[in-house]
């Protein structure tokens, strides 16, 4: 009880006086459910059973994330300006032990509760970052139920017509090609974006501190940037960027050039975005003079045909270096929205056209077959085919029946094969049938 007492006077305080300026709107969220899943491994046969599952959510918001700035008066051309974005006051109880969704990217890329797992992915590495307090969860593990978050900063100094940067480090990296996905981890479809051509390795990417000074006349857009690979306690490695962007109508280009003085690799590419009509069309390429000279080149055209379709085409080509074979990939897509209550997406994937031929084809369709306002049965199935190395074809189907048919209540069929062909590659079939029914508040 003191310490809850002695928390309850410290959240009271910080209320009142640290978001004094601030509106304080307290906001309360419930949220949970229990889970019988029974299941059975249908390789073996003999391994199947029960499992009981819950979830509850507890959130009191006192502060929502809310925006602080402070400029010039109007009228004013030099002056400092600073924002401080998305700070907030949540307590929150999660018997889960995860961070609310809107909260992940605002904590510290820790383990907070010792259980192994990072909480958080916020790496602004603010020296007053996050504020934590901690409630006791059975024996052994805490849980952070308070979270009192530092904003995220943007300043900057106006000198008549230039931006002067001064946080966060703007950056010099070059990346203009948007590379394809390439199926590299096994795991029955493309999900690793791996690069075909360069990295960002000497294209200024430096990953320290970094300024310049932006200018904007009209649509051109030009900064000028300076970074440094290190502060001062290490040795001074300095490096210097010019990237512009230009809006022409339909149309923005983008070009940069980036040059690190130790390395005296100079990076540079461009891209081009343009719409016309319901088409959207993207190109970009980067390259290095390093050995080789690496490059990248991507483009693609995506066709949006509202209550229609939605039809994407895209390609890279990359090297990586004068020895190695240059590879070339290939995407081809499709969402469907022309019937009503049906999903239907497909993708095919052609990569590593030039040497060893990766291809795959992705199916998803969903049906929802409305039994009044909020009852209903979705039959759906998940199909990919693909293979590894221009051999070795793998199809794996997931197939789900969803069923809302009484109050609160989620009964949910499913049947997973992860590799109908039994592919040598790898290692061995999964299959698995489970039958899980959902009482959510």
């Amino acid at each position: 009880m003191k310490k809850l007492a002695v928390l309850s006077i410290a959240l009271l305080m910080l209320t009142t006086l640290v978001f004094a300026e601030v509106m304080v709107e307290p906001k309360v969220a419930f949220k949970g459910s229990g889970t019988l899943t029974w299941g059975i491994d249908l390789d073996t046969t003999a391994n199947h059973g029960f499992k009981n599952e819950a979830t509850s959510n507890l959130t009191v918001t006192l502060v929502a994330k809310s925006t602080e700035t402070k400029g010039g008066a109007e009228g004013d051309t030099v002056f400092g300006y600073i924002a401080l974005k998305d700070m907030a006051l949540v307590l929150d109880t999660d018997n889960n032990k995860s961070l609310p969704a809107d909260m992940e990217d605002k904590v510290s890329s820790v383990d907070l509760d010792g259980d192994g797992i990072i909480d958080g992915t916020d790496t602004d590495a603010l020296p007053d970052d996050d504020v934590y307090v901690f409630a006791p969860d059975g024996d052994t593990i805490s849980v952070p139920t308070a979270f009192l978050t530092a904003p995220t900063v943007e300043a900057y100094v106006m000198l008549g017509p230039a931006k002067w940067f001064i946080y966060a480090a703007p950056d010099l990296a070059i990346s203009y090609a948007a590379v394809l996905e390439d199926d590299a981890d096994d795991n029955f479809w493309a999900e690793d974006d791996e690069s075909n051509g360069i990295a960002a390795d000497g294209l200024g990417d430096f990953g320290a501190g970094a300024t310049g000074v932006e200018i904007a006349a009209g649509p051109v857009t030009i900064d000028a940037l300076i970074a440094t690979a290190g502060d001062w306690t290490a040795a001074a490695s300095y490096g210097v960027g010019l990237k512009a962007a230009l809006a022409v109508g339909p149309a923005t280009i983008k070009a940069g050039v980036s040059y690190p003085f130790t390395s005296g690799i100079l990076g540079l590419g461009a891209s081009l975005g343009l719409t016309a009509g319901p088409a959207t069309i993207a190109a970009g390429f980067d390259m290095t003079t390093d050995a080789g000279t690496p490059m990248e080149v991507a483009g693609g055209v995506t066709l949006a045909l509202p209550d229609v379709a939605t039809i994407t085409a895209n390609a890279a080509f990359g090297i990586t270096n004068a020895v190695e074979t240059w590879g070339l990939d290939a995407e081809v897509g499709a969402t469907l929205s022309a019937v009503p209550n049906l999903t239907f997406s497909t993708l095919v994937g052609l990569w590593d056209i030039t040497s060893a031929l990766e291809w795959g084809i992705k199916v998803d369709g969903a049906y929802k077959i409305a039994m009044g306002d909020v009852n209903h049965v979705t039959p759906g199935v998940t199909a990919y085919v693909s293979t590894e190395n221009g051999a070795d074809l793998r199809i794996t189907l997931i197939g789900k029946v969803t069923a809302v048919l009484i109050p609160n209540t989620t009964f949910v069929l499913t049947y997973t094969d992860k590799d109908l062909t039994d592919s040598t590659s790898f290692a061995g079939s999964d299959r698995l049938l489970t039958f899980a029914t959902t009482v959510a508040y």
